[in-house]
C-alpha cells in the first residue's frame, strides 16, 4: 500500500470544539418535548464555534433515549446541518451506551441519515444508513485523514469524477470536510477532503 503524501497543515485541519455534554435526569432522555429543547440547545452551542469545527455530542451522563427524543433531537440536527445552515459545523457522537447507539441506529435508518461515532478506546464507527459506494470513500478518509479526490480515486481504483461526487455528497451529509487549498498549475481549484474524526 502507497504511503499517504504529506499535505499542507493548513489544508487538513478541522478544529475540535468543545463538547455538547447531554444532561440527563435519572440518565433518561424522553419524548418529543425534551428533543426540541435539546435541538435548541445544541443549535446555540453550535452556533458559537468557529467555521470547519467537529464538536462532540456526549452521552456519557445517558443510560437511555427514547425514539421519539432521539428522532426529534438527531434528525432534526443533521437535517438542518445537511441544509448548510450552520456552514462547515459538524457533530458525531461519544460516550454513547449500547442502548443508546442502538436507539440512534434505529432513528438514522428509518431517516435514511448516518453520523460518526467514537468509542473510548478511539475506534470509529458509522451509525445509520450509507451506501456501499460512499462508505468506500469514507473509509479511505477515516484511514488516512486527508485526501484530495485524486488520491481517493487511486486508492479505490474509481474514476476521479465518480469518487468527486462521493466525496461532496459525504461533505453534505457532513461525514468528511471538504477544505480549499487554493489553485492548482493549469488553473482549477484544489480540495482536501478531510475526516471529522
Amino acid at each position: 500500500m502507497q504511503e499517504a503524501p504529506e499535505h499542507p497543515v493548513n489544508a487538513c485541519q478541522i478544529h475540535r470544539g468543545v463538547p455538547f455534554v447531554f444532561q440527563a435526569e435519572q440518565g433518561i432522555l424522553s419524548g418529543r418535548p425534551k428533543g426540541a429543547a435539546l435541538l435548541e440547545a445544541l443549535m446555540a452551542h453550535l452556533q458559537l464555534c468557529q467555521d470547519n469545527t467537529a464538536i462532540a455530542l456526549d452521552f456519557e451522563q445517558v443510560q437511555f433515549v427514547d425514539v421519539s427524543c432521539a428522532d426529534e433531537m438527531l434528525n432534526k440536527l443533521l437535517l438542518r446541518l445537511r441544509s448548510g445552515e450552520l456552514k462547515n459545523r459538524f457533530v458525531f457522537i461519544v460516550s454513547a451506551n449500547a442502548s443508546v447507539r442502538e436507539t440512534v441506529e434505529a432513528v438514522l435508518q428509518l431517516r435514511d441519515l448516518a453520523v460518526l461515532a467514537e468509542d473510548g478506546e478511539g475506534q470509529v464507527e458509522l451509525l445509520g444508513a450509507l451506501k456501499t459506494p460512499m462508505r468506500e470513500a469514507l473509509d479511505v478518509l477515516l484511514e488516512r485523514k486527508c485526501a484530495t479526490s485524486a488520491e481517493v480515486s487511486e486508492q479505490i481504483d474509481k474514476n476521479v469524477n465518480i469518487v468527486c461526487n462521493r466525496l461532496n455528497a459525504l461533505q453534505r451529509l457532513g461525514l468528511v470536510c471538504r477544505l480549499r487549498d487554493g489553485s492548482v498549475v493549469g488553473g482549477g481549484r484544489q480540495y482536501f477532503y478531510v475526516s471529522i474524526l
